[in-house]
C-alpha cells in the first residue's frame, strides 16, 4: 500500500512539472490534461518544423477535434495535422476518434521512456476515409508486422527522420 502512495506522490509531482511547462512554453507544449497526447503533440510539432521550416506552428485547443497543429505558410493555405499516440501502456493500442477536417495524421507509438517507438504520416489526399469520423482503429507496431488496422496501412514510416529531429532538439 505504502508503494502506491509514494508512487502517486511521484506521478502528481512530474504531472506538476508538466503543467508548469506547458503554462511557460505554449509555443513549444499544448494545454491538456492527457499528458501522453501533450507529449506526443510536442514530438510532433518538432517534427513538423522539420517538415516545414520557416512555417509558422500554432497549437489546437483541448476543444479543437479536426486538428492539433496547425502549419501556417506564405502563400499556402493553412494545413491542419490531427496527431494519435499510444503508449507502450496501452493494453488495445486504439487510438482515440479520428475527426475529418485534418490535411495529415501523425500517428505515434511511445515506449516506457515516453518516447517515440514509432512514427507514421498519412496525407488525407491518400486516404479516401478521411472525410469521414474513424472510430475504434488501433496503432500499428513497427516489430510487428501487419499490425494494427488496415486503414494505418499506407502510412509513412518516419520514425528515422523523427529520431533524426529529437537527437538535434537535445543536443
Amino acid at each position: 500500500m505504502k508503494q502506491i502512495f509514494e508512487a502517486i506522490a511521484e506521478y502528481a509531482q512530474v504531472y506538476e512539472k508538466l503543467e508548469q511547462l506547458q503554462e511557460a512554453h505554449r509555443d513549444l507544449m499544448p494545454k491538456g490534461d492527457q499528458k501522453t497526447g501533450v507529449i506526443a503533440e510536442f514530438y510532433a510539432r518538432l517534427y513538423a518544423q522539420f517538415a516545414y521550416p520557416g512555417a509558422h506552428l500554432i497549437y489546437g485547443t483541448t476543444s479543437e477535434h479536426a486538428w492539433d497543429i496547425t502549419i501556417q505558410r506564405d502563400g499556402y493555405a493553412d494545413h491542419k495535422i490531427q496527431v494519435k499516440a499510444v503508449s507502450i501502456h496501452s493494453t488495445t493500442s486504439r487510438v482515440s476518434n479520428i475527426h475529418p477536417g485534418w490535411h495529415e495524421l501523425y500517428l505515434l507509438r511511445l515506449d516506457r521512456a515516453l518516447y517515440p517507438e514509432g512514427f507514421w504520416t498519412i496525407l488525407a489526399s491518400d486516404a479516401p476515409w478521411a472525410t469521414e469520423k474513424i472510430v475504434g482503429k488501433t496503432m500499428p507496431h513497427r516489430a510487428r508486422s501487419g499490425s494494427g488496422s488496415q486503414i494505418f496501412r499506407q502510412a509513412c514510416d518516419k520514425l528515422g527522420e523523427l529520431n533524426a529531429v529529437l537527437q538535434r532538439s537535445r543536443a
